[in-house]
């Protein structure tokens, strides 16, 4: 197991602001971080969090003419913000500075704002003989401005950085393949890093190809480029930790002498359940920091989403255990994890047994959009169900990211596929119900002072089984019709089976829905006027419209 030299934290996240205080960034240093990133970084730019480097420092004089930029920064623009901004984060870096952490400033680079993700031409490209050397100048401004910082993330995809397709339109980068672009442009900022302050530059090559960034690794300057890498090609996901890109990338990184850390989820407020902030399973988050240390040569790992450690949380608290023990085992962790829930300690080990694979069962390689499900609209639409897939256009979008998610396009499924997620929507959600029981014939029990917070734990986690059962039902549902329509078409009777099946589950959905409407209505059509029934149920649309939002995965 890889000896892990550092252990990246992140104060707050997306969905929880945090106070970076002595008191906070004590409590990180407490658990085992060594290091902090000093903003959130996140594309929503939660809490007007700096996002690229334009969003705290500006180039003046003739600088500024050189290196005119003509897109307007994506931060809060209101009187005061700019300052803020800029107070806050030399707030936390003295704060590092005095806590003896290492200090990261994560950024997006080029900054094109939100063209990329429309497919338009960019303003910023890196071969339009400027913007490198603004980034330069950036750098420099920054580092005169906000001393003490030690190293820097930068990402060259999302975080309002992109990159130029070479299948595209832009004259300068047709046909240039990406790493012979972006790896100049890293290298120059990794060189300008190391000549200002002598720290490195770690990057996240986040939205390229499997094929794109293992070229690239071969080119970076091992002498200040360091690599900050998902835990998977697609994304990181708590279940899905390590797969055989990750180690592709870092059997690469190892060679060159590149030093790598791995991004992963290691608090219960991630994205994959955004936006709770409560839901329990220590287990995953045990076994996804053994696979993380486990890669050869990996040299720490990094909180992806960010850290509430203002409360309890067994998903935290089973990260700070194994970072004093990498070897501990589950039963290990779990005993010291329900120590301080008193005399309800062995239901607690079994609450978190049963919450563990849940999560571990629950279909997160489906698609992206399965991601965020406490958004998702328990009330589905009435609709043929569909599985989202298509977010960007983007390198790996379009390539190697279909190595994890099943779809990640906006073609019809298969029923196979909708049967798939189904089935295992139902074993995640049924896990997820024993849970929900054990841990309410517990919840007296539990600790005075823990019983408020695995009360709210219990709540998410209703919610996150109500929503694994409206996929399952909304899912079988359309198949089930598809099925009675078939034999509609054929001029055949339809098996009484298969009419009380469907009748059966739109009473339990309309259960799990807590809402008479709109399933009553459709029960009593589906009651009078079977044909009526099929010409305005469970039908195709023409176009998707997401009316339930976009993370309400099978609706449309």
């Amino acid at each position: 197991m890889a000896n892990l030299k550092y252990k990246i934290g992140l104060i707050g996240s997306p969905v929880k602001f945090v106070s970076w205080t002595e008191e906070t960034v004590r409590s990180m240093k407490q658990i085992g971080f060594n290091a902090l990133q000093l903003n959130i970084a996140w594309g929503g730019r939660p809490h007007d969090e700096p996002l690229n480097l334009e969003d705290v420092v500006a180039l003046s004089g003739e600088a500024s003419l050189k290196y005119e930029q003509e897109i307007p920064i994506g931060g809060d623009s209101s009187s005061g913000a700019w300052e803020r901004r800029r107070n806050d984060l030399k707030e936390r870096i003295r704060l590092c500075k005095q806590a003896g952490l290492r200090s990261i400033f994560h950024f997006g680079a080029p900054y094109n704002g939100k063209d990329g993700y429309r497919d338009l031409p960019l303003d910023n490209c890196l071969l339009d003989g400027v913007t490198p050397d603004r980034y330069v100048a950036l750098l420099e401004r920054f580092n005169e401005e906000f001393p003490g910082v030690d190293d820097l993330l930068l990402y060259t995809y999302d975080q309002d950085a992109w990159l130029c397709n070479e299948f595209g339109t832009c004259e300068s980068c047709r046909g240039i393949p990406l790493d012979e672009r972006v790896v100049p442009f890293v290298n120059l900022l990794a060189r300008t890093w190391k000549r200002l302050t002598g720290g490195r530059l770690w990057w996240e090559p986040w939205e390229l190809s499997a094929g794109q960034v293992l070229k690239a690794i071969e080119k970076l300057d091992a002498d200040c480029v360091s690599l900050a890498l998902h835990s998977n090609i697609a994304e990181v996901t708590a279940t899905l930790p390590v797969d055989r890109f990750l180690k592709n990338a870092a059997n690469l990184a190892v060679k060159r002498n590149i030093p790598f850390v791995v991004e992963g989820f290691f608090t219960s407020a991630t994205e994959e359940v955004e936006p709770y902030e409560h839901i329990a399973y220590p287990l995953v988050t045990l076994r996804q920091l053994r696979a993380i240390a486990g890669i050869p040569g990996a040299a720490g790992v990094k909180e992806y989403f960010g850290i509430d450690m203002t409360k309890p949380d067994p998903n935290l608290r089973v990260t700070e255990l194994f970072f004093r023990n990498p070897g501990i085992g589950d039963d290990e962790a779990l005993g010291e994890l329900a120590e301080p829930y008193g005399t309800a300690a062995e239901e607690m080990k079994a609450f978190w047994r049963l919450s563990s694979e849940s999560f571990e069962l629950f279909p997160w390689d489906v698609s992206w959009f399965a991601r965020k499900i406490g958004l998702c609209d328990v009330s589905h639409s009435m609709t043929a169900a569909f599985i989202r897939g298509q977010q960007c256009h983007t390198p790996s979008w379009d390539s190697t990211r279909r190595a994890i998610f099943m779809k990640t396009d906006d073609l019809e499924p298969d029923p196979w596929m909708i049967e798939d997620i189904q089935l295992r929507c139902e074993l995640s959600a049924e896990r997820a119900a024993a849970a929900i029981q054990t841990g309410r014939n517990a919840l007296e029990r539990v600790s005075a002072s823990l019983r408020d917070i695995f009360e709210k734990n219990l709540d998410e986690l209703d919610g996150f089984q109500r929503r694994a059962m409206s996929y399952a039902y909304h899912l079988r549902e359309t198949n089930l019709v598809r099925i009675i329509r078939s034999y509609r078409e054929d001029h055949r009777d339809v098996p009484e089976r298969l009419l009380a099946e469907l009748t059966a589950l739109l009473k339990e959905d309309q259960q799990n829905q807590r809402s008479t409407e709109p399933i009553q209505t459709v029960l009593g059509v589906l009651e009078e006027d079977l044909d009526e029934f099929l010409d305005r149920y469970f039908l195709t649309p023409d176009r998707n419209d997401w009316v339930k939002g976009p993370h309400s995965l099978t609706s449309r």
